[in-house]
């Protein structure tokens, strides 16, 4: 009985992770967004710090990883003075 208990629960939390995922907002899309604003504030004023943060938004949002790019893209606008 205790085996089922913990499948049941198991399963449950990969339900509900998976359903977390499909509500995710962030896209490749939003990512490209997010990267223009970057990119053009870039170019106005220098910030290694938010360079940096814009490479790993890059590489997270081309590997499919949109909401974890998304992430980098709003350390790098915070640093820049941007709003979101």
């Amino acid at each position: 009985m205790r085996i089922a208990a913990t499948l049941a629960v198991i399963l449950s939390l990969g339900f509900a992770s998976g359903a977390a995922l499909a509500t995710e907002q962030a896209s490749s899309a939003s990512c490209a967004e997010a990267g223009s604003k970057v990119a053009q504030a870039l170019a106005n004023q220098s910030n290694d710090q938010a360079q940096k943060e814009r490479r790993m938004a890059l590489e997270f949002c081309n590997a499919g990883y949109y909401q974890r790019g998304m992430v980098h893209y709003a350390k790098a606008m915070e640093l820049l003075g941007l709003k979101g």
